[in-house]
């Protein structure tokens, strides 16, 4: 049985970039995603954006949805985005139009050219646990998790993650043994879905697994104290 490297994606905003509707308009994942997560390893690890090493192909990562959150919708007001302009130009042949200078291209509120509207979605208040498992690398894995070399984000750079973002390391079952964390909770054990972010995988659809509950943030951290093992950083 193999160790895995388990992290815990928490905080109070994430983005998880998701297909644009339109060059204006951006839509988060309500999980993470593989690239993204790729992307995290990669930024733990060192490597520079077109450097990464090969093997994070391989990589298998599981999603926990501890707590799926809430979406929500960010306006925003931004300088022209002239990168977009064959995008106008397209939306305006289509209503029968021309574009009749630069100022027809670019999508502003104001109509002058001052700023462009973007309108973005973000999860709120979402808690997600990650296995990482890559035979070979989880010593290397583990390192760069415990001590990133560039900071770690949810998303975007603007969207830090909470204490505690890296749990431990132990072997691959564990994932369903760590606890949630839930006020108040009634049960002694509650269904969370389980989604595989494994290249290998046949299916993407979730699994349900039942995991304890606790009923505090303190006695969360003591039980993945107990389960995982956990490396020393300065």
């Amino acid at each position: 049985m193999s160790d895995s490297v388990y992290i815990r994606l928490a905080g109070p905003i994430q983005s998880w970039a998701g297909p644009a509707v339109t060059g204006n308009i951006v839509r988060t994942e309500r999980l993470p995603t593989t690239t993204a997560l790729r992307g995290l390893v990669a930024g733990a690890l060192g490597a520079r954006r077109g450097e990464w090493p090969a093997w994070l192909d391989e990589v298998d990562f599981t999603v926990r949805e501890d707590r799926g959150g809430r979406l929500m919708d960010d306006y925003q007001t931004i300088n022209p985005r002239r990168q977009e302009e064959e995008f106008r130009r397209r939306i305006l042949l289509a209503q029968g139009r021309k574009a009749r200078g630069d100022k027809a291209l670019v999508f502003t509120p104001d109509a002058q050219s001052g700023t462009s509207i973007v309108n973005r979605t973000y999860i709120a208040d979402a808690e997600f646990l990650v296995r990482i498992t890559c035979p070979g690398h989880t010593e290397e894995i583990d390192q760069a998790l415990a001590s990133p070399a560039f900071s770690t984000y949810l998303g975007r750079k603007a969207f830090p993650a909470a204490f505690p973002f890296y749990l431990g390391i132990g072997n691959s079952e564990l994932l369903s043994a760590l606890p949630l964390c839930s006020a108040g909770a009634t049960r002694k054990h509650v269904p969370l879905l389980f989604h595989s972010r494994s290249p290998f995988a046949s299916s993407r659809k979730p699994t349900k697994q039942e995991v304890p509950v606790v009923g505090s943030r303190a006695d969360w951290l003591k039980e993945v104290g107990r389960t995982l093992r956990r490396r020393h950083t300065l």
